[in-house]
């Protein structure tokens, strides 16, 4: 069907919405608010209505960056006041910012050495107080899943000085893997990943890391609820407040992963990797309107609470398949 006969199927000033069928006499739809606009037509005309919905987006940006990133707090008021058209939404301004940084730290960040430790003659008898059976080696093997078995192997291979080495073999004298705990299993398993190829950490990080800051954004919330329950807000509003400070956190670090690690520029990384709770707090003063004495004790108490979750999650993220 040519290009011509789309455009008279769907003309731009059609009055019924194609969508729900009711009459749409603006350029939104009144019951579904499906716009008025028709993407089945003319390449050209697609392409300059693609450039105009960009620019529309660039305008916004601009205008929510310079309140998130100089002005702090003064976004989440924007949003609790109910203005909102003017500002990217803060869901899809976090995704954005955090696959920037994730993406920037996978590209910048390298994973690749592997760490190799050696014991002493005085370490390897606090490791390992005695060797295991041949047939208690052979069991353990046995229980493993192919993948971890050949890993054990290599293990098994390096010199006796290898605290992964003394580590497998004293692994091997807690008995038969099957008869354990699945927690026990787990710790296990990924103890050899990480004995065999130790870049797996920050690796396992990196590739979950994501998900779990995603995941304790609403713990930060309810957090900020509690600290600031006189305030009578919505938890929504504390929830878009802990992602707006997340999101500018996410887009320092993404600017310090691209400066160079010495020389004058080094010191500006250095700012960039401390000025998160700087900003916290000013956040924290502008939006909730306490004392900066008050403040300051309230963003001590919320950076305590939170950090006694996210850096157990973080070492769970590790235990967890990337």
């Amino acid at each position: 069907m040519s290009e011509s006969s789309h455009d008279s199927i769907a003309p731009a000033g059609a009055r019924d919405c194609p969508n729900c069928g009711r009459e749409r006499p603006e350029s939104f739809c009144p019951q579904c608010g499906q716009s008025d606009r028709y993407y089945a037509r003319s390449l050209g005309s697609v392409v300059v209505e693609f450039l105009r919905e960009m620019f529309e987006l660039d305008s916004r940006l601009f205008r929510t960056l310079k309140l998130l990133l100089f002005r702090p707090g003064s976004l989440t008021r924007e949003f609790s006041r109910n203005r909102r058209v003017s500002f990217v939404s803060p869901v899809r301004l976090y995704i954005f910012a955090s696959f920037a940084f994730f993406l920037l730290l996978s590209l910048v960040g390298d994973f690749g050495e592997m760490v190799v430790m050696g014991v002493t003659e005085e370490d390897r008898e606090v490791v390992l107080p005695r060797p295991p059976t041949e047939e208690g080696l052979a069991a353990f093997r046995a229980a493993l899943p192919p993948d971890q078995r050949r890993k054990v192997d290599d293990i098994l291979g390096r010199s006796e000085d290898d605290f992964g080495r003394q580590t497998v073999l004293f692994a091997a004298l807690e008995g038969d893997l099957e008869e354990r705990s699945w927690i026990e299993r787990l710790i296990v398993l990924t103890g050899i990943d990480i004995l065999h190829d130790p870049s797996v950490v920050p690796r396992r990080l990196l590739a979950n890391m994501p998900i779990a800051m995603f995941c304790l954004l609403p713990f930060l919330g309810l957090v900020l609820a509690a600290f600031h329950f006189r305030k009578k807000r919505f938890y929504v509003e504390h929830l878009v407040f802990a992602i707006h400070v997340q999101t500018f956190t996410f887009c320092v670090y993404a600017a310090a992963l691209l400066l160079p690690d010495s020389g004058p520029a080094g010191w500006l990384r250095v700012g960039c990797l401390l000025i998160p709770y700087p900003y916290f707090v000013v956040a924290l003063r502008r939006y909730y309107e306490n004392g900066w004495i008050l403040t300051l004790a309230k963003s001590v108490g919320v950076v305590m609470i939170y950090s006694l979750v996210r850096i157990p999650a973080f070492v769970i993220s590790v235990f967890v398949t990337g």
